[in-house]
């Protein structure tokens, strides 16, 4: 799979993970819900992927760490989605 030319900047504080078309069509309704990833509580982002089935791929996910409490709790089908993919943390050999 191509990866973006962003998967490579990963920001302090963020993890990021290459979802399928099928995994984006599933997460892409829950912008800003909170997951737990590499045993922390984060944020989905996945708002600029506005709709799914309109963008092209690599789909990334990015979770940020910070301020993570102020946003709903994901349903259990998300987590157990975002438990399936393989995210990358700065820092963290690829």
């Amino acid at each position: 799979m191509k990866r973006s030319p962003t998967f490579n900047q990963i920001q302090p504080d963020q993890a990021i993970a290459i979802c399928s078309r099928e995994q984006a069509a599933q997460l892409v309704e829950y912008d800003h819900y909170r997951v737990n990833v590499l045993g922390r509580e984060g944020v989905l982002l996945t708002g600029t992927w506005s709709l799914a089935e309109a963008s092209a791929p690599p789909f990334i996910l990015t979770v940020i760490f910070r301020s993570a409490g102020q946003s709903p709790l994901a349903p259990e089908q998300v987590q157990k989605l975002v438990n399936e993919l393989k995210f990358q943390v700065r820092g963290q050999a690829r």
